[in-house]
This record gives structure tokens, C-alpha cells and sequence, in this order.
């Protein structure tokens, strides 16, 4: 998770402060809140065992200040996170406009618009969401459980034991839901096709129209649709049983309680004292079921926020990788076209292998194959618009990568004269 964090952060080192900012807020958020439930045991104590109203008024109004000013604290906290957020997805985007602006015609040729709107886009959304609701959700899963285990611990020894015995029936269940990593990734691939796909199949639907197509052309989007599915459906009935056990446990928590306090009144004993406890160890574990699914957020977003920025910076890669390259050269002594060598491939697929020419000027020639031999991508390559694996395409007896750019497309359109 660290990790994740230092590539994120990298994105937005002008607003890096505000981790800390968010974090700290969120940390005294929390212990107030948590004062808060401490002081209700107090409430609860001096109300039912003395009888004491006006001191449990007191109590009340601390309550209420404890709460009102930690939620306060969270907000601010929150708000940090969000500014970052913000920051950090509008800089992922920016950086993949960028991309694209320099990416060679290769890049678009191997990654369709729909994928490239899908990573570029909704991975960016999910960044956002992480930074932005589990930085302090992070700093409130680390501190809070421990603090709600001491508050139970400070009421009696018996809330204490009982909320440790649910709390961790409530983590094995968690445990037992949260599915292996290698599934997880199989589902967000299903995820990111279907996405990919469903924009292809709108953006081709006036194709259909106008050329009277068989809908049968776009069975890549119903095999999307139908892998997804599959995915989604099989994640959901492995997570059926615990997670029915974990809202029974959480829902029904007081029906299991209730007999041990009702039933066995020589070990528990009918007291006021007794009250006080079963409603304090009721209301600590509700709060602390509540976290317990904070943290399974925070540990779903993590993983999700991770392939994301994964994809993303795979990207960037690709992009950067394949960017045209252009000089400042703008005059020439000859333009002779000369092919040293030249290997280009299109991904795994080889086009053209050790391939070398020279073209004179002042002639004109014919590109004669079958198609997919290579012809338009000779073109291509002459007017710089694809960048050679290996070897050197020289204008003029100079590289073609230190010609300008504006010169680069002036000798594309002399291609189509050749």
C-alpha cells in the first residue's frame, strides 16, 4: 500500500503535504470520537447505577462536544483529501493528453479509443477515490479498532473479552470473503474489455446503419459481456455464506447475547451493572462492525487503486515509448531516401525485418506487394509519423529523426506523388 502511495504522490508533489494533513486530522478525529463513547459508558453508569441526573447531564454535554468536534476535525481532514484528490486525477489526465499528443501512429494503431479512454479515464477516477476517501479512512482503520478495544476493556473485563471474541469472528469472516489477488485481476481485465468494447460498439453503430452490417460483427462485445458476467457472478457466490455469517453476526448480535444475559443469571447475574455492560458491549460492536467494513473498503480500493495506477503508467510507456521524435533541421543538400537496415514491427508481428534502399531524387517509384507486405508502412516511415525498431531511414544523407516536423510532412505528401 506504501508503494501505491509514493507512485501517487509522485504525480502531485506540490500538494504532498496535505497526506500528512488529512491523516493527522483524521487520527484526532478519531480519538475524540472514540472519547466520546467513553464518556456514553460514563453516561450510561451514573444514569442507571446512581441515579445521578444532574452529573449525567454533564456527561451528555461532553458527549456532545467530543462528537461535534471530532466530526468537525474529520471534515477538515476530509476536505484535505480532496483538494489532493482532485489535483492528483486532473494531473493524470493531463499527463496522458500529453502522452497522446506525442505518441506515434503505431501507439493508436495497437490500442483502440475505447481502451484508451477506459485506462486514461475511469483508472484516473478510481486514483481520485483512493486519495481522497481512504487517506482518512486509513488513519481511522489503524487507530480505531485499538481504541474501541481499550474503551471495552475500561468498562469491564467481560465487554472487553466479548468484543474481542466478535471482533475477530467479524475479521475471519472478512477474511474468508476477500478472495485471492490472481481473481481479482482476472475480474478487473473482464472489466476494463467490456468497458472497452461497449465504446467501440456505440461509436460503430451508425456503421452498422449506414452499411446494413450483421450485428453478428460485434460478437467481441457479447463474448465482454458474457466474461464479465461470469466473473462477477463467481466472485459473488464465494462470497455468499461468509458474508450472510458476517451481517448475522453483525444484525443479529443481541439475539446471541441476550440468553447468556437472561438465561444463565448465575453467571452474569441480574444487575443494573449488568445493563450498563450489555448495552455498552452492543454499542461498541456496532461501531466496531462498522469499521471492520471500513477497512474491507479500504482494502478492495487499495487493490483496485493499484491496478490502476499499474495500467496507467503502463500507458504512459507505451505512449512515450513509440512518441515521435523530431529535430531542428530544416535544410537539405539532397533528398535522396535511404533505408540503412530498417526493422518495424506492429507489437509482436514483424513487418519488415533488416530491410534496406535507397530512392534517388527527382524519380518517381511504385510499392508493389500483397497486401499487409508492407507498402503504406514504408510511407509511413518516410514521413516520420512511425519511428523504426532498428536501423536508420536518412533524408538528404541526414537522419530522419533531426528533420522538423513541419519538413516531415511536407515529405509525406511528396510520398503520394512517388
Amino acid at each position: 500500500m506504501f508503494k501505491l502511495y509514493k507512485k501517487l504522490f509522485a504525480y502531485v508533489p506540490e500538494k504532498r503535504y496535505l497526506v500528512f494533513v488529512s491523516m493527522v486530522l483524521s487520527a484526532v478525529s478519531t480519538f475524540a470520537v472514540v472519547g466520546a463513547y467513553y464518556y456514553l459508558y460514563l453516561f450510561f453508569d451514573r444514569l442507571i447505577m446512581t441515579g445521578d441526573r444532574s452529573g449525567s447531564v454533564f456527561y451528555a454535554w461532553v458527549i456532545f462536544g467530543l462528537l461535534i468536534g471530532g466530526m468537525s476535525v474529520y471534515f477538515v481532514g476530509v476536505l484535505a483529501s480532496h483538494v489532493l484528490g482532485f489535483r492528483l486525477e486532473t494531473n493524470l489526465r493531463k499527463r496522458g493528453i500529453e502522452g497522446l499528443s506525442e505518441a506515434g501512429f503505431r501507439f493508436f494503431d495497437l490500442n483502440s479509443s475505447g481502451r484508451i479512454r477506459k485506462i486514461i479515464d475511469d483508472n484516473a477516477s478510481q486514483t481520485h477515490t483512493i486519495v481522497a476517501h481512504l487517506l482518512p479512512d486509513i488513519a481511522n482503520a489503524l487507530v480505531k479498532p485499538v481504541l474501541l478495544l481499550i474503551v471495552g476493556f475500561l468498562v469491564s473485563i467481560r465487554v472487553g473479552v466479548g468484543l474481542t471474541v466478535l471482533t475477530v469472528a467479524a475479521v475471519a469472516l472478512y477474511m474468508s470473503m476477500s478472495g485471492e489477488t490472481k481473481f481479482m485481476k482476472y475480474y478487473q481485465q473482464a472489466l476494463e474489455r467490456l468497458s472497452a468494447e461497449s465504446v467501440e460498439y456505440v461509436r460503430g453503430i451508425q456503421v452498422v446503419k449506414i452499411f446494413n452490417a450483421d450485428t453478428k460483427s460485434f460478437k467481441t462485445l457479447y463474448d465482454a459481456i458474457n466474461d464479465y458476467a461470469k466473473f462477477a457472478l463467481n466472485y459473488s457466490m464465494s462470497c455468499k455464506v461468509p458474508w450472510v455469517l458476517l451481517q448475522w453476526l453483525i444484525i443479529a448480535v443481541t439475539a446471541v447475547i441476550t440468553p447468556f444475559i437472561f438465561l444463565l443469571p448465575g453467571v452474569f447475574g441480574h444487575t443494573p451493572g449488568t445493563a450498563v455492560e450489555l448495552l455498552m458491549l452492543m454499542f461498541l460492536s456496532g461501531v466496531m462492525f462498522a469499521t471492520i467494513m471500513k477497512i474491507m473498503y479500504v482494502v478492495m480500493y487499495s487493490f483496485n487503486g493499484a491496478m490502476a495506477v499499474d495500467k496507467l503508467e503502463e500507458m504512459y510507456g507505451k505512449m512515450y515509448k513509440d512518441s515521435l521524435r523530431h529535430g531542428n533541421r530544416e535544410t537539405f543538400t539532397g533528398f535522396d531516401i535511404e533505408f540503412d537496415r530498417v526493422t518495424f514491427g506492429y507489437g509482436e508481428k514483424s513487418v519488415l525485418k533488416d530491410v534496406s534502399f535507397k530512392l534517388e531524387q527527382n524519380k518517381s517509384y511504385a510499392l508493389i506487394g500483397a497486401s499487409g507486405s508492407g507498402k503504406s508502412t514504408i510511407a509511413k516511415l518516410i514521413s516520420g509519423f512511425y519511428s523504426p525498431d532498428e536501423g536508420t531511414i536518412r533524408i538528404g544523407g541526414g537522419p530522419l529523426r533531426n528533420t522538423a516536423k513541419r519538413r516531415c510532412l511536407i515529405i509525406f505528401l511528396s510520398c503520394f506523388r512517388m
